[in-house]
């Protein structure tokens, strides 16, 4: 059970569960001056979008794992199970079923607010993930952006299929519309630090993973451009997360969103700690210590979404 529980990383399926349990009931809809699922997405709605979206995600770390079994020798050794523990040809079909009932809850959840089409977005996503993994994670930065654009999906989903579930109640609809324009402001906040943090943190694993890339031909940045040069792009990431954690602090204090505002000096501190780190770093372990400390960084902005609710 714990070689399963690795394989579909549940430290980072538990990172976008809360993600989406956060966004709604402490950012939406405290903002909107909603209770529970009084209007809007309902239960049902929002659990298969929470489902089909971990489902997405774990194909997708399957998948990878399925393409990266030789790489994983070398850049992780022993940490890869499927060929292992893992039969290959179960990985394989256990990828497709997954992804078909994500795609199916997804089409559900995107009928119930009113959208059908808006289903192609699981589709969409899956597809990324096969991409990245069979094709894109090799090429310079565009593996780490799609990662960085994927990562951002868990909270705008959540808005995107309330939005639309509104509009087919106009009454609460119109009893609610005053409030977009801040839930716009502080959710764009939120998507800009996920996909600052996770595109800094892909360009560190590609550094960790070089020796391995190089082996096996995946031109990821660092195989092709050197260490050095790879620290530049993530020292401008770095630098690009303290200066929209800097103007959130401004939203924040001219929104009176004090509790916000203090704890930002927490994620200006860990850019700024990350950026001194990433300049000195130059061994496989400082790496993997700066992966560790933007993993970290995540989770308290993550947690920083708590602190809305208290702020209405």
């Amino acid at each position: 059970m714990s070689q399963f529980l690795k394989l579909i990383r549940w430290p980072n399926l538990v990172i976008i569960l809360l993600s989406m349990v956060f966004t709604l009931f402490f950012v939406i809809n405290p903002l909107l001056g909603l209770q529970g699922f009084e209007a809007g997405i309902s239960f049902a709605g929002f659990v298969l979008l929470v489902l089909a979206t971990l489902f997405i995600a774990v194909g997708g770390y399957l998948i990878n794992d399925f393409f990266d079994m030789d790489i994983d020798r070398i850049n992780k050794p022993g940490k890869n199970q499927v060929g292992k523990r893992f039969p290959v040809a179960t990985v394989q079909v256990s990828y497709w079923i997954i992804n078909v009932i994500a795609v199916i809850m997804g089409f559900v959840v995107a009928w119930m607010a009113g959208r059908p089409l808006y289903g192609l977005v699981f589709i969409f996503s899956a597809g990324l993930l096969w991409f990245y993994s069979e094709r894109y994670q090799c090429m310079p930065l565009v593996g780490n952006l799609v990662i960085a654009f994927l990562s951002t999906l868990s909270f705008g989903l959540v808005w995107l299929f309330d939005f639309f579930t509104l509009i087919n109640q106009p009454d609460a609809f119109v009893a609610v519309q005053a409030s977009f324009p801040i839930v716009n402001k502080i959710l764009l906040i939120y998507l800009g630090f996920a996909f600052l943090t996770s595109l800094l943190r892909e360009l560190v694993k590609d550094i960790e993973d070089v020796d391995g890339d190089r082996r096996y031909g995946c031109n990821t940045f660092p195989v092709q451009y050197g260490i050095k040069s790879t620290k530049i792009p993530g020292l401008v990431f770095s630098l690009a997360g303290v200066a929209l954690s800097s103007w959130a602090q401004t939203f924040f204090y001219d929104a009176g969103f004090m509790l916000l505002f203090g704890w930002f000096i927490l994620i200006d501190l860990g850019f700024v700690i990350i950026t001194v780190l990433l300049m000195k770093a130059d061994k496989k372990s400082h790496f993997s210590t700066l992966s560790v400390i933007i993993k970290i960084l995540m989770l308290v902005g993550i947690l920083s979404m708590v602190l809305v609710y208290f702020e209405v």
